[in-house]
Order: structure tokens, then C-alpha cells, then sequence
């Protein structure tokens, strides 16, 4: 995300900014609004592009695992911990990208899967993840999920590669009134439409179809792979992190 592109949106959001201290980068900051529509995903800190979801991911990171930090660039070189984050290039890549304790990937068809396409940057399919059993201690995925053919083979894949005690912590667009919408039938080897086409952005591909809205029974799946899972909404002190209208959710290996 170049700031240069949003200026204008900068400007007409004036009112909407916040300061505040992001909980990745650690500077003192204002979270600068491109969209009040959609504001979990910008408020973006100009120092590390984070935005709010990513703040709220990094939030839970810092409550739930390492409990000895206030940002994820105050995690010592030390710090007995594996991280893996299925997104490139972001607020964590830049942070943590130099440390042996981080590694990240994306998908693409010109790499063999579990090649290393540049320093810690890796491609990878989350149904067919190359990694060894009990490699991690925290698994980030940020609204993939959604997006996983074979979402239920995902989930075993995430939770087969995470030590027992530890995370999966991601987000997903779910309604929490409801049963997940299917969109697309997948049950055999040509997907069938069952709604219109749903596609998200997505920064390298430009657009990415939507097999599934998530609803109340993610709880149940989560539970019956070996996860023990709970939610956190974002509330009045999370704006001194920049952290607007966000759920994350926290998935403990059992």
C-alpha cells in the first residue's frame, strides 16, 4: 500500500485519525483513515503499513503468547518462538523478517511448493503444507481462509504443523448469528456456483474467489480438528493501538 495513491482519502478523513502507539513497529503515530466503510482494514500506520486487523492479530500475539512485550518489535533475538505468516511483504515481514524466528510465505504456481523463493519467503499451499509435524508456536493466516478450496483440510494442515499448547491466530469474515454460507460447491473436482461470485482484493493476484462466509458452526469444526478456540472483539482501549471495528480469532492446539 503506497500512502502517495490515498492522499486525497488521507485528507477528506481528516477527523477520522487517530493517535496512538502501533503495537508492531512500536512508534508513537497516527493511524491514518483511508475508508470509514471499512476500517479494520486501513487506519494504517505510515511507519509499517500495519492496519488495524493486523494491529488486533499483533494484539493477541503479545496478550496470548509472548506476555513479556507491549510491541512485536520489542521481541528479543532470544525469544525462544516460531512464527509462520501466510502473507508476505507486510507490518510483521518488515519487523521480523531478519529474525530466525520468523518465516512467511505465499502461493505460486511458478515455485515448487516448500521452496524457498527468496530469504524466509516461501511458497506454500495451506491444504499441502510442506512443513515437518510441531514445527510452529504461532500460525498467522489474515482472511485466507475464506478463500481455501478445502478449507476443513486447511485447518488439520495448520493444526498438524503447530506444537500441542500452541496458536493459530487469524481472521476470517464470519457471522456469528448464523451457519456458514456455502457459496460454492467443491465437493467434487470442478467447482459449482451455488451463489453469484463472491471475489475479495488481494494484493498480488488482484481479486480472489470467496468459497465461504463463515457462520457459528466454525466453533464446532475448529473443536472436532483439536483446537480449543475463542474471540476477541476489539473495544474502547484498543483505539491507543489504532485497533477499529476488528475480531480476532485464537486457536489453541490441544
Amino acid at each position: 500500500m503506497k500512502l502517495i495513491n490515498v492522499v486525497p482519502r488521507v485528507l477528506q478523513n481528516l477527523d477520522n485519525h487517530q493517535f496512538g502507539k502501533c503495537n508492531i513497529c512500536g512508534k508513537n503515530t497516527a493511524f491514518l483513515c483511508i475508508d470509514v466503510q471499512s476500517i479494520r482494514n486501513n487506519m494504517y500506520c505510515p511507519f509499517c503499513r500495519s492496519s488495524s486487523r493486523k494491529r488486533h492479530v499483533a494484539k493477541i500475539i503479545i496478550h496470548e503468547v509472548i506476555k513479556t512485550v507491549s510491541t512485536i518489535a520489542e521481541i528479543p533475538q532470544t525469544q525462544a518462538l516460531s512464527i509462520y505468516n501466510a502473507d508476505i511483504d507486510d507490518a510483521f515481514y518488515q519487523v521480523l523478517h531478519q529474525r530466525n524466528l520468523y518465516i512467511c510465505s505465499t502461493f505460486s504456481p511458478e515455485f515448487k511448493p516448500g521452496s524457498e523463493m527468496r530469504p524466509r519467503v516461501f511458497c506454500q499451499d495451506l491444504e499441502n503444507l510442506t512443513f515437518a509435524d510441531e514445527t510452529f508456536d504461532i500460525v498467522i493466516t489474515e482472511d485466507i481462509f475464506e478463500h481455501v478450496r478445502n478449507h476443513q483440510q486447511g485447518f488439520k494442515e495448520v493444526h498438524r504443523i503447530l506444537k500441542p499448547g500452541s496458536y493459530h491466530i487469524f481472521t476470517v469474515p464470519c457471522n456469528f448469528d448464523r451457519e456458514t454460507i456455502v457459496r460454492v460447491d467443491t465437493s467434487g473436482k470442478e467447482d459449482i456456483h451455488l451463489l453469484p461470485p463472491e471475489y475479495h482484493g488481494d494484493k498480488i493476484r488482484g481479486k480472489i474467489l470467496a468459497y465461504r462466509t463463515f457462520g457459528i458452526d466454525i466453533f464446532d469444526l475448529l473443536k472436532n480438528i483439536g483446537f480449543v478456540t475463542k474471540i476477541d472483539f476489539s473495544n474502547y482501549l484498543d483505539r491507543k493501538n489504532g485497533i477499529f471495528d476488528s475480531y480476532v480469532f485464537c486457536s489453541k492446539k490441544v
